[in-house]
């Protein structure tokens, strides 16, 4: 359970909330599809070998048009160019919306012809939406909705101590976290650089890594030559649990971030912040109000404001409080709401209804 597959579960329990009937089309033996059968939704099976997979495109064809289903939704690139194939040429078909999670650009004209054809457009920040518009996207069909945080999740978390016994951290130690899969454009390698600019006598902070990935056994390497104590902790199912357990959370994003989730939940724990500014996350944190932001990709100024946070903890603590009160404002249920209203707008729209103004951004 990634990003994408998180925000997708927790914007179907909001509709189901609001009273819409929610039913999931999701790759067969996969933990999403998993976990919507556990909470009692609709859930279909699929197994497409591809974005144009005829047959996958045929048996969402027969199921649209048996459910009746009005909204049809994708979060993934290739989900929305197996929806748009599966409704070509159908009367009466259903609206068609596909999220935009990443700020990297639509590399090509398949991309581009897919999103232009979908009735609408959720980019999950507005640096995204301007990336999209600037690629010559209908601005009246982009719309901004930032992914949204479980509030509920952070209400009741382990203490420091028992986080680290636990984690196995060592109880005194200073300790910076990610939390991410180990992949390149996520900074990690930056980050261990960085790292290793801060030791010192006074300072000697360990790296615990929360995520799976291809650069796990490189990062261990590289670790250990720049003699950065590192913990890996493989795939953390609750993350709420950890973040006690660190003083602070870096996220060292190279690109492609759309609206990250680790500094909205890092927030929601009252964990300070450190983060590259990347997309969205300026639109979420802003440097020197509720996190200390720094150019991607450049490990100085990532040491220099770990090592302010690590050093001070009450502008670590005002930070953080500061962070608490902003991310009230990106709960899962404002975005659950906001696309909510945004298939009521384009439903009415579509209908004719008087007044309706679809391109109204949510």
């Amino acid at each position: 359970m990634r990003g994408g597959e998180i925000q997708t579960l927790g914007l179907m329990r909001g509709l189901r909330s609001r009273g819409a009937l929610c039913t999931l089309v999701a790759r067969d033996g996969g933990p999403l599809l998993a976990r919507a059968c556990e909470e009692g939704f609709g859930a279909i099976p699929w197994r497409p070998r591809g974005e144009l997979d005829a047959v996958a495109a045929v048996r969402l064809r027969r199921w649209v048009r048996s459910s009746g289903a009005r909204v049809v939704h994708a979060h993934t690139a290739h989900a929305l160019g197996l929806a748009l194939l599966a409704l070509m040429g159908m009367r009466s078909r259903p609206l068609v919306v596909g999220s935009r999670r990443v700020s990297f650009p639509l590399r090509s004209a398949l991309s581009r012809w897919k999103y232009g054809r979908a009735d609408a457009v959720v980019a999950v920040s507005e640096e995204v939406r301007q990336g999209l518009l600037a690629q010559g996207l209908d601005e009246s069909r982009v719309w901004t909705i930032h992914s949204g945080v479980d509030l509920s999740r952070f209400g009741n978390m382990p203490s420091r101590a028992q986080a680290r016994e636990r984690f196995e951290i060592p109880a005194d130690a200073l300790v910076v976290g990610a939390v991410g899969a180990l992949v390149e454009h996520k900074g990690h390698r930056v980050l261990l650089e960085a790292l290793a600019h801060l030791k010192g006598p006074s300072m000697d902070p360990w790296l615990v890594l929360a995520g799976e990935g291809e650069l796990r056994d490189r990062l261990a390497r590289e670790g250990h030559d720049r003699q950065v104590k590192v913990r890996f902790l493989g795939y953390v199912q609750e993350p709420a649990e950890l973040y006690p357990a660190l003083d602070v959370l870096a996220l060292p994003s190279l690109s492609g971030e759309g609206s990250p989730g680790v500094i909205k939940e890092a927030a929601a724990a009252g964990l300070p912040v450190v983060a590259t500014d990347v997309s969205g996350t300026s639109e979420i944190l802003r440097d020197g109000l509720e996190a200390l932001l720094v150019p991607p990709g450049a490990p100085e100024p990532l040491a220099g404001a770990l090592g302010r946070l690590l050093a001070d903890p009450a502008l670590a603590g005002r930070l953080s409080q500061a962070a608490r009160l902003r991310i009230q404002a990106f709960g899962m249920d404002h975005m659950a709401q906001a696309h909510h209203d945004l298939y009521g707008r384009l439903l009415a729209a579509r209908a004719g209804s008087p007044g309706a103004d679809p391109s109204k951004q949510g």
